[in-house]
């Protein structure tokens, strides 16, 4: 799926988010640290010149300020970089123009952390989002010509054969 060389491009630290399972509070709290637009891109024109057209946006959660992802995003543009990256996010940090702005810009595959198909398991682990948001926002990328990557969990305490079945359910469901 790759096809190349391949990076990765830190464009920030740190995830808000209060997910129990997660360990990013250890190491950044819940802040984020972000590097400007222009200094990522920056770091893509030198990726650029090297010959490497493929990078994942290694981030927390890449979509977490709107304003970042879309400098980035037009930066790509207005440079006609022809790349092809993927990234993380969570369902609760995109909407259907950023997700296109981000096809455009050669975004190909977005990595999801779903957790659960369980709406109870969703609100113990403290994901803050519902199954919803998730039909949604994958449905969005896949109308926006990206493919989908879920994260799932399985065996949090309070998981039940009930609960992991709809956790398989939801992964088979969607797109």
């Amino acid at each position: 799926l790759v096809g190349g060389p391949y990076t990765f491009v830190v464009s920030s630290r740190g995830c808000p988010a209060q997910c129990r399972f997660c360990i990013k509070h250890v190491s950044y709290g819940r802040s984020v640290r972000f590097r400007s637009p222009e200094n990522v891109l920056e770091e893509i024109e030198q990726l650029v010149a090297l010959g490497i057209h493929r990078i994942h946006m290694y981030a927390d959660l890449f979509t977490i300020n709107r304003e970042h992802v879309v400098g980035i995003c037009e930066g790509i543009l207005e440079r006609g970089w022809k790349l092809r990256w993927t990234c993380n996010s969570r369902v609760d940090y995109v909407d259907p123009e950023l997700l296109q702005l981000m096809a455009r810009a050669g975004c190909w595959m977005i990595s999801w952390g779903i957790e659960s198909g369980d709406e109870g398991m969703l609100k113990r682990m403290h994901k803050g989002i519902t199954l919803q948001q998730v039909e949604q926002a994958v449905a969005w990328a896949r109308q926006a010509g990206m493919l989908n990557w879920g994260y799932f969990i399985i065996g949090l305490p309070g998981e039940t054969v009930a609960s992991i079945r709809k956790t398989i359910d939801l992964a088979k469901r969607l797109p």
